[in-house]
């Protein structure tokens, strides 16, 4: 398995998401491709004690995502998050972003996720912002879980008991504005509590299936572009990538500001883009 480098925001291949965090990692260690293709990507998460059925799911999840072409993150701990990555090495790529440095992670796994380790390095990378050799503590795991929030257009949260690190996940797409969706699960099951209350209280919407999640990402179930005009198309896009302001939008894409706010305000009616507090828009 190849060594890990690092990486700092001022190199190009740096994942251009992460500089939305309050403290972006400064350097990234990357293991596998160096330039993983993250412009187009969904975070897949949930507890280590999953249920049959949150497995499942999570795998025909990410090989849907990863058939359209989407890179799948997620943080290669036991459970949903290594079921995410199974089903996307079946059909693309995926990320794992790890809660300790690279090599300390390997030498303290168990053989079945140091191969899926090693798969996920040839068909993506392992990253971490931690030094090889660095230790997991308590509070890496939630810069961890911030991280994979922050790389991804869409959080995914599969199963979570009340306690599951992936809400911390969940927390921090709501705070970066990325859409955040959660898969129904029993009433009852202890797997699916902090999921199903993610619902229940409107901060994720319910995802229903691989479809859904596609369109989510602007996405047939070919993994065809859904596109209208062409600067409706280039104006997705942009807010797919990150949250703008019109004046950003405007200029970044040479879009008169008059014609714009009245694409923004039919994108909006439509339900394809939000306006957020801060003045800014989101694709939804």
């Amino acid at each position: 398995m190849s060594a890990a480098i690092a990486i700092g925001p001022a190199d190009p291949r740096y994942p251009p998401r992460l500089l939305d965090l309050a403290h972006p990692p400064d350097p990234l260690w990357i293991r596998g491709e160096i330039a993983v293709p993250l412009e187009r990507a969904v975070s897949i998460v949930g507890t280590r004690r999953a249920t049959g059925y949150g497995l499942r799911v999570a795998r025909e999840l990410a090989a849907a995502a990863a058939a359209a072409g989407i890179v799948v993150v997620s943080g290669l701990a036991q459970g949903i998050d290594s079921a995410a990555h199974e089903g996307a090495l079946e059909r693309g790529r995926t990320v794992a972003v790890l809660g300790q440095g690279i090599a300390a992670y390997l030498a303290r796994t168990n053989a079945r996720r140091r191969r899926l380790a090693a798969e996920i390095v040839r068909a993506g990378a392992l990253i971490a912002e931690y030094p090889p050799d660095a230790p997991a503590k308590d509070w890496t795991f939630a810069r961890r879980n911030a991280t994979i929030a922050a790389l991804a257009e869409v959080v995914i949260v599969v199963e979570a008991p009340s306690d599951s690190g992936a809400l911390i996940t969940a927390a921090e797409a709501r705070r970066l504005r990325r859409p955040l969706y959660a898969v129904p699960g029993p009433i009852g099951v202890a797997a699916c509590v902090g999921s199903n209350a993610l619902i229940a209280s409107g901060e994720a919407r319910a995802l229903t299936g691989a479809e859904m999640l596609l369109a989510s990402l602007g996405l047939a179930s070919d993994g065809a572009v859904r596109r209208t005009d062409g600067d409706t198309g280039r104006i997705l896009d942009a807010l797919a990538a990150s949250p703008l302001d019109p004046d950003a939008l405007a200029k970044r894409l040479g879009l008169a500001a008059p014609a714009l706010a009245q694409t923004l305000a039919r994108l909006v009616i439509s339900g394809e883009v939000r306006a957020c507090p801060d003045g800014r828009f989101a694709r939804r």
